[in-house]
């Protein structure tokens, strides 16, 4: 009898060791020690291929408001600067305007007070006081229209005191001399030619 030899059978084969893989060639969720993602693991990339930030809608523009619109503000501007060229204009033509002269100047004293008056266009006239040593007062506060009213009680007369009327504006000393009043087209007065009541 002939002795049987088993067959042996080979061990199998050891698979041959992977190849090292760089960092670089590593796919997220495939290389070996790192967890499953899922089974389309790398087949896109993250987020569905949405982009990483949101569209942002537009802003609408806000409507400015009218008063701040350049077209009213350059017309605001334009506008003050017409009135105020309209004004000193008006003023100059007032202070130098040769048509307004004082004539007629009367003075009356009525209970002390005295009630000057005098003749000449609506215009801004200036009123003094001369004392008797020729210092001048300013009492044009005192004006109103072509007449002024100087209570006796204020001090601000006696009876050495002249008036002098002339228009508003007229740069000159004040004088009671009849020339110099003449051509400042002024008028003078005195309390001791006045006519007393």
């Amino acid at each position: 009898m002939t002795d049987r030899v088993a067959p042996t059978v080979a061990a199998p084969a050891a698979p041959p060791p992977a190849p090292p893989v760089r960092p670089s060639q590593a796919v997220v969720g495939r290389t070996a020690g790192q967890p499953s993602l899922g089974e389309h693991a790398g087949a896109r990339a993250l987020g569905g291929g949405a982009s990483v930030l949101p569209e942002l809608a537009e802003a609408p523009q806000r409507e400015r408001p009218w008063w701040r619109h350049p077209a009213f503000l350059v017309s605001m501007i334009t506008t003050v600067l017409a009135l105020a060229g309209a004004l000193a204009w008006w003023i100059v033509a007032t202070v130098t305007d040769d048509s307004v002269r004082v004539s007629g100047l009367s003075l009356s004293v009525d209970r002390g007070n005295a009630h000057l008056t005098w003749d000449g266009p609506d215009a801004a006239y200036a009123l003094y006081a001369v004392d008797a040593d020729g210092s001048a007062t300013d009492l044009t506060q005192l004006v109103r229209g072509t007449q002024a009213w100087v209570p006796s009680a204020t001090g601000l007369y006696d009876d050495t005191t002249c008036f002098v009327v002339r228009p508003a504006g007229v740069e000159a000393e004040i004088t009671l001399d009849a020339a110099s009043l003449e051509g400042q087209r002024a008028g003078g007065v005195c309390v001791a030619d006045a006519a007393t009541s």
